[in-house]
């Protein structure tokens, strides 16, 4: 991996410390990142009065501080440039978003209750944006891995992620969803994912269709039956969860496939592996981890995709000249060889075989249907 050092500023807002004058990069209102957080704030604000989330202000804060504290440290120390850490912000806040520690209860404000599994993820997330990028660039989406490990590692005695029923359909639900909807089209209009969120919501309710006319159920533990038929797809295709998990973590521009063809596919295969991971999955836990884990494994792959995309687009312009019908041997050993390809690889492997593990797990029924575990709390 090779770094490269920006050239220095010598417009805008400095800060000065002594002989030393470091350029600011303020956040400019056409970032992206920017819409995508501020549709999370007003979620997690939700969330913390109408919504019931078991997740106090203080994780939270913490963990959006931690992230935004590495990042701008990094920056300032590779570039010479304090920026604002626009990134690090929505990574800290999809963690928090999602995360929950067994005990936290709804109106904790500020509790620090597993507060350390928090930190954990987002030490992750930095971890994996600063040094997994083969070839310079993000392979994975920070967040998402960093919730795949700790809810895959720590597992669900001290961990849970937020549950897919928000609640009945009243007005606190009904709010997030006209969020949600009109969050969507705000984020997917400026970076052109809309077709790739069809492209994983038509297949993935269709498969979860088939998969809930099949006869699959699975056990939540904020209902005490097992949900089967109409209701194994109501609430896993419209979930919050899976459309928060569609339009504002897999629309990552840095880690999506770029030409517009190539995210079709990405949208598609990431619809297709995650309907077949939720398959096996028993329990709502297992369920999340595989919608979560897809992206992980289908991020790893997104090279192969776009290469697909530039042949189903024709595409021979700006991606570059055609790819071959095969890569030469000692191009693909190079790759193979490099760190990074390996930590590609343990990544992956973790996400899926520790998801396709969960659909054993007997303890993890056991939690949702109450029975054992710091979750009987819930």
């Amino acid at each position: 991996m090779t770094t490269t050092t920006a050239a220095p500023l010598t417009r805008g807002p400095h800060l000065n410390f002594g002989s030393r004058s470091i350029p600011v990069l303020l956040p400019k209102l056409h970032d992206p990142r920017l819409k995508i957080s501020a549709v999370i704030v007003t979620l997690q604000v939700l969330g913390q009065t109408v919504l019931e989330f078991k997740l106090s202000i203080a994780q939270i804060l913490v963990t959006i501080g931690f992230c935004a504290l590495v990042d701008t440290t990094v920056t300032l120390r590779r570039q010479g440039v304090l920026a604002w850490p626009a990134s690090a912000l929505l990574t800290g806040n999809s963690i928090a978003f999602i995360l929950r520690a067994s005990g936290t209860k709804h109106g904790d404000w500020w509790s620090l209750n597993g507060i350390e599994y928090f930190l954990l993820a987002a030490t992750v997330a930095m971890l994996v944006k600063y040094l997994v990028r083969p070839g310079g660039r993000h392979r994975f989406n920070p967040s998402n891995v960093a919730l795949v490990w700790c809810l895959l590692i720590i597992g669900p005695v001290q961990l849970f992620p937020q549950y897919l029923w928000w609640g009945p359909l009243d007005t606190p639900v009904i709010a997030a969803l006209v969020v949600i909807a009109l969050g969507a089209i705000w984020v997917l209009n400026a970076v052109r994912m809309l077709p790739m969120a069809l492209a994983f919501l038509v297949p993935f309710t269709a498969l979860i269709a088939v998969w809930a006319a099949s006869g699959r159920s699975f056990l939540a533990i904020w209902q005490a039956e097992a949900i089967s038929g109409f209701d194994y797809w109501l609430y896993i295709s419209t979930s919050p969860e899976v459309l928060i998990f569609v339009f504002f973590m897999m629309s990552d521009p840095a880690t999506a496939a770029r030409a517009p063809a190539a995210r079709i596919v990405y949208g598609a295969a990431t619809a297709v592996v995650a309907a077949g991971l939720v398959f096996f999955q028993p329990t709502e836990y297992g369920i999340k981890v595989a919608i979560l884990a897809s992206l992980t494994i289908v991020c790893a792959v997104v090279p192969l995709i776009e290469t697909i995309g530039r042949r189903l687009a024709r595409e021979t312009g700006p991606a570059g000249p055609p790819p071959e019908l095969a890569f030469r041997a000692t191009r693909l050993r190079a790759v193979a060889m490099r760190p990074t390809s390996f930590a590609v690889a343990i990544i992956v492997l973790i996400a899926a075989v520790g998801t396709i593990k969960l659909a054993s797990n007997d303890d993890l029924i056991l939690i949702e249907r109450g029975l054992t575990g710091p979750r009987t709390a819930q």
